[in-house]
């Protein structure tokens, strides 16, 4: 379940409102959310890497 859980914040990024995932995480702060989805927002680091791969 913990890879899971994961690998969906992985996959949601910063395209699902905090807010709603504080709920699906059943987070009771939404400091907790933000810290924990902060682990999976690479925006800077994704885009250097598709300008050098770019598949």
């Amino acid at each position: 379940m913990h890879i899971a859980r994961h690998i969906f914040g992985n996959i949601s990024g910063d395209k699902i409102p905090i807010q709603t995932l504080q709920r699906l995480y059943r987070h009771s702060s939404i400091t907790t959310t933000i810290q924990y989805q902060s682990n999976f927002i690479h925006k800077g680091f994704d885009n250097a890497l598709d300008s050098v791969v770019n598949f």
